[in-house]
C-alpha cells in the first residue's frame, strides 16, 4: 500500500491510517480477502508506532470492514458493489427508564448496590459551567420570546457541525428537528408517515416498542444475529420502515458491521416509501478508538437520523434530535410546522453556548476516560471473583452482559438482591421465545470504583456460599 501520512497534520495518524485503507476498500482499490499487512511491518514502513497501527486496524475491524482471526492477521471483508449515492440538500448551508414496568418488588430496596444500565455519573458534570452560561443566557432579553418551531437556529447549527464531524452525519440545519425526548420525535415521526407496519430489533428497546403500539403501528419482531438485524428475516416480514440501534444495540451492544448496514440501505429501496429509523443511543461512549459512524452517513435520504443529549450531558435535560431526509422535512414543514418545539428556549441557549465554547467536547472526553476506567474494574472485578462467569461487552455503552451459565435469570437476581446487589434482567427485551436465560445487564456509570468491586466481591460470597448449602 502507498499509504501516505502528514505528521504536521491535525488528524491523528491513527485516523489517517483508517480513512485511507477505509476509502480504498469502499473504492475497490482493495480487493475482498486482502490479507493487510501486519501491524509490525507497516509501523516499521511508515516509521511510528505499532500501536498506531493496530488502533487503525482496530477501528476497521469494529466497523466490519476487516476480519481477523488468531494467528491469520487482519483480511479485507466483502462487501457488496452497491454504489450509495450521498445527496444533500440543494441549498449547501452546513454550519429511559428503559426498564420501567420490568422491576420485582425486591428491586425497590433503596440501599442495594444499583448496577443500572441506564443510569449516569451524574457527581461530574460541570455544574459550575453549566449555571454560569445559565447567568448569560438569562441575562438576554429574549429568552422569554417565543422561538423556533423546529428549534433554536443556532443549536440546529451546533447540532448539524457536531453531527458531522462526530459521526459522519450528512445533514443541515433545516433537516433538525429538536424536541423534549426521543419519545416525542418519534410521535411527531407516525404523524408525519401515518401508521406503517414495522420492523423491530428482537431483542430491542422496550420504550420504542411502546410508543409504535400507542399509534397503533403493525410492529413485528425481527431476530438479531451477530451483526444485527437478521436482513434475511426483515426481507420476509415486508415492513415499510425498520428501527435500529446499529452503533451500539440495545441491550446486546452489539455493533452492525458495514457490510450489513449497507445491505439495510439496498433494503429500503426495493419498495418506495421505504425508510430506516436510527436510534443512535450510547453512540459516544465507544472506548477503544473512535466511536462508530452513524448509519445514516451512507444515505441522508434513507435514514431518519435520532439522537439525544440524555447519556451525554443529562437525563434531565431532555433535549433530543431527529435529522429528516430532504423529502420528509418538505413534507414536515406543509403539513406539521404548527407543532411549536417543547423544549424551553432558555435550556436550547444555554446548550448552544455549552457545545459552542467546547464545554461539550472537554465533558465528553472526561466521562469517557471516567466510564472506561470503572468499566474496567466492573470486568476485572468479575474476572477475580466470579471466574465462570461469561461477560460480552464491544468496548462500548454503559453496561456489559454477564452469563452465568450455573444459574438461570431469576436465581442470578434473587441472588443479587439477597447480596445486596440489584442487577437486570435481559429477558423483558425479548419478545417470543428466544430469550437468553442465565444472563443479566451490569451497569457502572453511576457507581463509584469501590461499590463496583464490593457489589461484585459480594454477589460472589453469597453465590459461593448457596451452591455449598445446597
Amino acid at each position: 500500500m502507498e499509504l501516505l501520512i502528514d505528521l504536521r497534520a491535525d488528524c491523528p495518524i491513527y485516523e489517517q491510517i483508517y480513512e485511507f485503507i477505509k476509502n480504498e476498500i469502499k473504492n475497490g482499490q482493495i480487493l475482498p480477502d486482502t490479507k493487510l499487512p501486519s501491524t509490525r511491518r507497516l509501523s516499521q514502513s511508515l516509521k511510528i508506532s505499532r500501536t498506531t497501527v493496530v488502533n487503525a486496524y482496530e477501528q476497521l475491524l469494529a466497523e466490519g470492514y476487516l476480519r481477523s482471526r488468531g494467528g491469520s492477521g487482519y483480511i479485507v471483508n466483502k462487501l457488496d458493489n452497491m454504489d450509495i449515492l450521498k445527496r444533500v440538500s440543494d441549498n449547501g448551508e452546513r454550519s429511559h427508564s428503559i426498564l420501567s414496568g420490568c422491576k420485582t418488588d425486591s428491586m425497590e430496596d433503596d440501599n442495594l448496590i444499583d448496577f443500572s444500565p441506564t443510569k449516569i455519573d451524574s457527581k461530574s458534570f460541570p455544574y459550575a459551567s453549566w449555571r454560569s452560561i445559565a447567568r448569560k443566557v438569562f441575562s438576554g432579553s429574549d429568552v422569554f420570546t417565543a422561538g423556533d418551531n423546529q428549534g433554536e437556529y443556532g443549536l440546529r447549527v451546533q447540532i448539524a457541525d457536531y453531527l458531522h464531524t462526530a459521526r459522519r452525519v450528512e445533514c443541515t440545519p433545516q433537516n433538525i428537528i429538536i424536541g423534549a425526548g426521543s419519545e416525542y420525535l418519534i410521535l411527531l415521526l407516525g404523524l408525519l408517515l401515518g401508521r406503517k407496519r414495522i420492523a423491530l430489533e428482537n431483542p430491542g428497546y422496550i420504550k420504542a416498542r411502546q410508543i409504535f403500539d400507542s399509534m397503533e403501528w403493525d410492529i413485528i419482531s425481527v431476530d438479531m444475529d451477530d451483526e444485527g438485524m437478521d436482513i434475511g428475516k426483515l426481507e420476509r416480514v415486508k415492513a415499510d420502515i425498520c428501527y435500529l440501534m446499529p452503533a451500539n444495540q440495545y441491550p446486546t451492544g452489539v455493533i452492525m458491521p458495514i457490510k450489513r448496514r449497507r445491505e439495510l440501505i439496498a433494503w429500503s429501496y426495493e419498495k418506495s416509501g421505504r425508510y430506516i429509523i436510527e436510534d443512535d443511543y450510547d453512540s459516544e461512549f465507544r472506548f477503544v478508538g473512535k466511536p462508530i459512524p452513524a448509519m445514516q452517513g451512507l444515505d441522508p435520504q434513507k435514514v431518519i437520523y435520532i439522537g439525544t443529549f440524555s447519556k451525554s450531558v443529562a437525563p434531565a435535560i431532555r433535549v433530543a434530535y431527529m435529522v429528516l431526509p430532504d423529502e420528509l422535512i418538505k413534507e414536515y414543514g406543509l403539513r406539521l410546522d404548527f407543532f411549536s418545539c417543547t423544549v424551553p428556549r432558555s435550556d436550547q441557549d444555554i446548550l448552544e453556548i455549552f457545545i459552542k465554547e467546547g464545554y461539550f467536547e472537554r465533558h465528553l472526553n472526561r466521562m469517557r476516560t471516567n466510564y472506561r476506567i470503572k468499566r474496567d474494574i466492573l470486568i476485572e472485578s468479575i474476572k477475580r471473583h466470579l471466574p465462570k462467569a461469561r461477560v460480552v461487552e464491544n468496548n462500548s455503552g454503559l453496561h456489559i452482559l454477564m452469563t452465568l451459565e450455573d444459574l438461570s435469570e431469576k436465581e442470578i437476581l434473587d441472588c443479587g438482591v439477597n447480596a445486596g446487589v440489584r442487577f437486570y434482567p435481559i429477558s423483558v427485551f425479548y419478545t417470543g421465545k428466544n430469550i437468553k436465560k442465565s444472563t443479566v445487564l451490569v451497569g457502572f456509570a453511576s457507581l463509584t470504583d469501590d461499590d463496583i468491586k464490593k457489589g461484585i466481591k459480594d454477589f460472589s460470597l453469597l453465590e459461593e456460599n448457596r451452591k455449598e448449602s445446597l
